[in-house]
């Protein structure tokens, strides 16, 4: 390892489907063999090396993942990951309607201070 190169975060793109995140992180000039991943169920780390940086960079993900059936790739300058979620997301499109919504206060945006407290009273 080389003294006083400078440590540089990558360019990741996170993206998914209801069943894995893909994920592309931008590594020119970077060996293959130089490339280390880390994968928990949460999370992620990755630690590059190249002649003149050392780019690394740990992110979070939002849904467990089956560490055992993730897979990397490298086409010389962009790493690719697929890495599965434990169980396939499953939820429902919310429509967005026209209108306001009640709150339960004729205005939502003012809050009503009590004991005093904003009144103007002491």
């Amino acid at each position: 390892m080389r003294e006083n190169r400078p440590l540089m975060a990558p360019i990741v793109t996170i993206d998914h489907d209801r069943e894995r995140y893909m994920v592309q992180v931008g590594l020119p000039g970077v060996n293959r063999e130089d490339i280390e991943i880390e994968i928990t169920e949460s999370s992620f780390c990755l630690h590059a090396e190249k002649d003149d940086a050392v780019i690394a960079g740990c992110y979070f993900l939002a849904h467990p993942v089956d560490i055992d059936a993730a897979d990397a790739a490298f086409d010389g300058s962009m790493l690719n990951l697929q890495i599965p979620f434990k169980q396939p997301i499953r939820g429902r499109t919310l429509e967005v309607r026209e209108g306001t919504m009640d709150f339960g206060q004729e205005n939502p945006r003012q809050i009503e201070m009590r004991d005093g407290y904003g009144s103007g009273t002491q």
